[in-house]
């Protein structure tokens, strides 16, 4: 189940290293837990591979987590001003991204002084 880096996924393997760290287990310790391979387990560590939901309950409960949400990463929630400044209507992808791009550009030098 490889896959192509996200940093959602690399936070979420940070999180279960340094949990797992912090409870001083070993990768094969976790994967018997977990009922993953050792490999499986270094790799999501590693934000290569996508975990299947069920594997992030049992890998949170494998650490003593509660919740699974404890190794999500947060996501910052968008300004009033990026929230008012978003593109709608019939545009191309690319022409999407540009607009947005032009606005976080603005929204990034409003402040700076010329």
């Amino acid at each position: 189940m490889e896959m192509a880096a996200d940093p959602r996924y690399s936070a979420f393997g940070e999180a279960i290293a340094l949990r797992r760290e912090q409870l001083k287990m070993t990768q094969a310790e976790l994967s018997r837990r977990v009922g993953l391979s050792r490999a499986s387990i270094a790799n999501i560590e590693r934000g290569r591979q996508n975990v299947l939901l069920h594997h992030a309950c049992d890998i949170a409960t494998a650490l003593g987590l509660s919740q699974v949400t404890d190794l999500l990463p947060v996501q910052a929630r968008p300004t009033v001003e990026e929230r008012a400044l978003t593109v709608s209507g019939p545009v191309s992808a690319r022409a999407h991204a540009q607009i947005q791009d032009l606005i976080a550009n603005a929204i990034a030098n409003a402040g700076v002084k010329s």
